[in-house]
């Protein structure tokens, strides 16, 4: 069955996460027989702008990049209460307006803080309702907006930080992060495709989409001196650090990808994942139950990520290279350890996460169109 209206998700690409999570949600619908269009909002409407925060990005784990970007992070948390907020909302407006005018949506759903749609709906002929999923097991003050129909976050502890701002526990709905489609374990085993061994413990690093894994050669030249082990270093789309691990590291215990499309295959070989603290490659992770190690997180929400998986006892972290050797052989060879992070980790995955968040929309929005054509017959 074919809805007559459309529906919009907005989103940005800074990291993998708030736009693998638009396109989650837009499969979910479309298999629900709607229409859905994904726009990077930013990217359209500012492209030069994009390019350089994207730069920007990249660099958060750099010496030059992490303060620049921590001060960027938690200073627009003290401004965003003192005026930033108002600049934010007209960020994208006028792209914004296009958009509407080309596909009419009947309501718009954000993964990204996006302030120009909510921002728009003080206007008599735009009020579309909007969504936001918060793609992160934080939230900072620019994702809220009072025009903002509903929240769908990752855990308690996200509902309490936007209370603290003052949304209303009604709008919050404490849903977890959508996983894509069809990323489950699975019992058949593809060592073969990764040219791995059976005969020993897989460690597998990763950086997300971009590849961001800093400090990489020190542990790999660790891992390669143990013959237990293998490890399988996914660099994603940063293909430098591709070809120049692949020029240098001449290991057969070590083995380099670049982007690993279904990386739940490689995810069912692994026994210890390393990782930065991207929420959905945690969320992943917890999905598997795999016992994660953190790198040192870039500040801002991957280091509030990484904050909330060790409060849980979900991850563990290091500061120096023993203290990684301590914590990988934690996770490979006692089993103590290893139950109690998989166990752990695994509470914080909620499965069903994208077909509630779709679900509950799709409640809310019939029930505020009968709700607004009642108010018309009235009126």
């Amino acid at each position: 069955m074919k809805h007559e209206k459309p529906i919009l998700i907005l989103t940005a690409h800074f990291g993998e996460g708030h736009v693998q999570t638009a396109i989650t949600l837009a499969e979910t619908f479309k298999r629900q027989g709607h229409l859905v269009y994904i726009c990077d909002l930013y990217g359209e409407a500012y492209p030069a702008i994009h390019s350089l925060a994207q730069s920007l990005l990249k660099k958060g784990h750099s010496k030059l990049g992490t303060p620049f970007y921590k001060a960027f992070y938690y200073g627009t948390d003290k401004l965003s209460s003192k005026g930033l907020s108002y600049f934010y909302q007209h960020l994208g407006k006028k792209r914004l307006l296009k958009l509407v005018e080309t596909y009419s949506p009947s309501f718009i759903i954000t993964t990204f803080p996006l302030h120009a749609a909510p921002y728009l709906r003080l206007r008599s002929s735009f009020n579309i309702p909007t969504y936001t999923v918060i793609t992160d097991y934080c939230a900072h003050p620019l994702w809220i907006h009072p025009m903002i129909e509903k929240y769908y976050v990752a855990s308690d502890h996200v509902k309490r930080t936007l209370l603290s701002f003052g949304v209303e526990k009604s709008k919050i709905v404490v849903s977890g992060l959508p996983v894509r489609t069809g990323f489950r374990y699975t019992k058949e085993k593809h060592y073969a495709s990764f040219g791995l061994s059976k005969t020993r413990k897989t460690v597998t690093l990763m950086g997300g989409g971009l590849g961001l894994i800093p400090n990489v050669e020190p542990i790999l030249a660790t891992l390669s001196k143990d013959p237990r082990i293998q490890a399988a270093v996914v660099c994603g789309r940063n293909e430098q650090l591709y070809s120049y691990l692949k020029k240098t590291i001449k290991s057969p215990n070590v083995h380099i990808f670049g982007y690993v499309s279904r990386i739940e295959k490689l995810y069912s070989l692994t026994d210890c994942l390393v990782t930065k603290s991207g929420a959905l490659s945690l969320t992943e992770a917890a999905s598997f139950k795999l016992p994660t190690i953190i790198f040192k997180p870039a500040p801002g929400q991957e280091n509030e990520n990484a904050n909330y998986f060790l409060r849980q006892g979900a991850a563990l972290s290091y500061v120096t290279q023993d203290d990684f050797l301590q914590n990988l052989y934690r996770c490979l060879y006692d089993k103590n350890t290893r139950d109690s992070l998989s166990g752990k980790v695994y509470s914080v995955y909620k499965e069903h996460a994208c077909t509630s968040i779709v679900q509950d929309i799709l409640r809310h929005d019939y029930k505020s169109s009968i709700d607004k054509l009642q108010r018309g017959r009235e009126g």
